[in-house]
């Protein structure tokens, strides 16, 4: 399952240092039972929330655990939950793992309706915002073939920002 949290940073002047603290984020949420894996992205192109992260869940009872609500959620943000805006947060079933994303490679998110030149995963979502009712992931595996793709209606190209990092077995 696939936990997936979009967003618009509104003081870009601090971008670095919120970089910085959203990978200490990642690293947090790994460390929570039943969330396994997270990764970053960044749209290619002007989106109203152009930052994307993956995170890889057993299930929605994570969002109510102890450690979840003690870690992370809309309180778990600290001071960058008012500098961010266009903030969504949807549990989308379809798929049991987040893909891993090649640094040099893209992730292709393509809202429903429309469609993308490249093999595509449908998720449907069951939880949180549920600001979508069903979307679907791709992987491209070079940056530039995806890049062909900007411009397409409901399709969003990103790169990742970091590596897909896996919580400890």
């Amino acid at each position: 399952m696939i936990y997936m949290v979009e967003m618009a940073l509104i003081d870009l002047q601090r971008r670095a240092e919120w970089d910085a603290w959203y990978l200490a984020h990642m690293k947090k949420l790994i460390s929570i039972p039943g969330i396994q894996a997270t990764q970053r992205f960044e749209a290619l192109a002007p989106h109203p929330s152009p930052f994307i992260a993956l995170h890889q869940v057993t299930g929605p009872e994570v969002f109510t655990s102890e450690a979840y609500r003690a870690k992370a959620g809309p309180g778990g943000t600290g001071e960058w939950q008012s500098r961010m805006n266009n903030w969504h947060r949807n549990v989308l079933a379809g798929v049991d793992a987040t893909p891993d994303v090649p640094m040099e490679g893209a992730l292709v998110v393509v809202e429903d309706g429309a469609d993308a030149p490249v093999t595509l995963t449908w998720l449907n979502a069951i939880g949180l915002d549920r600001s979508v009712t069903r979307r679907a992931i791709g992987v491209v595996a070079r940056r530039a073939e995806a890049e062909t793709l900007i411009g397409l209606a409901g399709v969003r190209v990103c790169k990742p920002l970091t590596p897909r990092l896996v919580a400890d077995s």
